[in-house]
């Protein structure tokens, strides 16, 4: 008995149906459930405001023909470096490094307090990090120029309105990077 091999015929050239109906069922439920999702994200972000004493003295200091600017200058190789330009005067602080690799984060936060008890009307500093420091390291700068975070450090800041002085442990809660139109 010979075996012959059964060769289906296909028609190449046929027609048939796309069933769209399952895919329109998943669309039709997952558009809600990334509607109500995306209402839960909405919620989850916490804006905190500045004290108003503290948004009035930021544009006080802002319409000044010459403000106060201070800056701070990071890099990993060489520390921070806190510069103050007051009146064209600039004075220069430096914080070295701790252990050649980590920032000495107290160490900014006591130069600042200073500058901030020199200059309590600046409420802006300047960042200007150098490629080689991490986002992290930014971030945890940031956090550390923000506020005092002592209750026995607090510096004046006058109402504008009232002509009232009031205490604050804020710092330099406006960060503005200096160098973002580098390379």
């Amino acid at each position: 008995m010979s075996r012959r091999r059964f060769k289906p015929q296909i028609d190449h050239n046929s027609e048939f149906e796309l069933d769209l109906a399952p895919l329109l069922a998943v669309m039709v439920k997952l558009v809600p459930v990334l509607l109500v999702s995306s209402a839960f994200v909405q919620m989850m972000i916490i804006e905190t405001e500045l004290p108003q004493v503290v948004q009035q003295a930021i544009a006080k200091e802002e319409k000044k023909e010459k403000p106060t600017v201070v800056t701070l200058d990071i890099d990993r190789e060489t520390g921070v470096k806190v510069t103050t330009n007051k009146n064209g005067k600039e004075t220069v602080r430096s914080v070295a490094m701790v252990n050649k690799t980590d920032f000495n984060f107290s160490g900014v936060k006591e130069v600042l307090i200073q500058v901030k008890q020199e200059n309590p009307e600046v409420f802006k500093i300047e960042f200007n990090p150098a490629a080689n420091v991490p986002y992290k390291e930014i971030v945890k700068m940031m956090d550390t120029v923000r506020k005092s975070n002592d209750n026995k450090i607090q510096f004046p800041v006058t109402d504008e309105k009232t002509g009232t002085t009031t205490q604050t442990d804020f710092m330099f809660p406006e960060v503005q990077f200096s160098n973002v139109t580098d390379g």
